[in-house]
This record gives C-alpha cells, structure tokens and sequence, in this order.
C-alpha cells in the first residue's frame, strides 16, 4: 500500500490480540485492525517528522499496535489502556522487546486512555523519563488524530504542532484504511 509517496510496511495483526472476555473480537471494530493501523502510521510519521530515537520509535511502534487491545467494549473505557499493557504481559506479547523500549511502550499504553496530567506524571517513574514522556505525547496525539472516523476531532487537544498539521493527513488515511 502506498500512502503519499510512503511505503510502510504495514504490521500484520494477530486477530487473536483483539479477544475480548465475553468472547467476541474486537478486529473488526472501531478500535479494531483499521484504527490500529492508523495509529501505527501517525506514530511512525510523526516519529519520523520528530526524529526521536531509534528506541523511542520502537516503543511507539509497539505502543500503537498494543494501545487498544485490551478493550471490552467500544465506548467509553477509561481503564483500557491499563488492560492492554496487562494482556500484552498476559499473552507474553513482550518477550523480546528491550527492556527501557519496553518500559516506554507500557507506560503509553497504560497511561494513554486516561488523564492527561497522570499520565504525564507517571512517564517520570519510567527508565527514560524524557523519551517516555515524547511517546506518550505522540501516541496520545496519534490516536487522538484518528478521531476523524467519530467525527469529533477537535485538534486543541493535540499536544504537538506537527500532530496539528496532520489532520488533512487524519483523513487521508481514515478512506484508505476504512
């Protein structure tokens, strides 16, 4: 898939990350396979636009695939992303990762649904404060971006002035990852 002259190669998703307690799946869902996806781009774009570091990039590449898959639901949920750093440990999803990749990648995720100034309160208890302070932030904005499939981005939430240039960019990518 080419998107704007960028050829990611686009992670494949294990449907299986997305089963949810009452047994059903959330892939196919609003937080499912394409909103992940989305995510994963934003963070990888605007990684790229930032030029943080290698380890910070693949804490941010961990962090958008894992950041909602502990979801039981698709409303409001605003322990999810603390579920979702505990089913990447429950399904062992993190056996490989460097450990102060891993440190950032867990505190996004867990941090990411919740609120804004504990979230950034937390990135201070992590191995890399500073770098995991700059994931958190990204990841935030990144799944914040892609609330142009709900129709209720409003982009004074964004936290960074790249993530704000990026919303002609939101929509781009929500027709074609639908």
């Amino acid at each position: 898939m080419e998107i704007d002259g960028i050829v990611p190669e686009l992670p494949r998703l294990d449907r299986g990350h997305f089963d949810r307690p009452d047994g059903s799946n959330g892939f196919n869902t609003i937080h499912g396979r394409s909103h992940t996806l989305r995510v994963w781009i934003h963070v990888t774009e605007i990684a790229e636009q930032l030029g943080v570091t290698s380890a910070e990039r693949e804490a941010l590449h961990y962090a958008a695939l894992w950041h909602d898959i502990g979801r039981t639901h698709d409303g409001a949920d605003y322990y999810h992303g603390a579920k979702s750093a505990g089913k990447v440990i429950g399904r062992r999803l993190h056996e490989g990762v460097d450990g102060p990749v891993l440190d950032m990648a867990l505190a996004a995720v867990t941090h990411h649904s919740g609120s804004e100034e504990h979230g950034e309160r937390a990135m201070a208890w992590t191995v890399q404060p500073t770098m995991a302070l700059r994931v958190f932030r990204i990841l935030k904005d990144a799944d914040g971006l892609d609330r142009v499939r709900l129709g209720d981005l409003d982009p004074s939430y964004l936290r960074l002035q790249v993530s704000r240039e990026r919303i002609d960019r939101a929509w781009e990518l929500l027709v074609e990852l639908p």
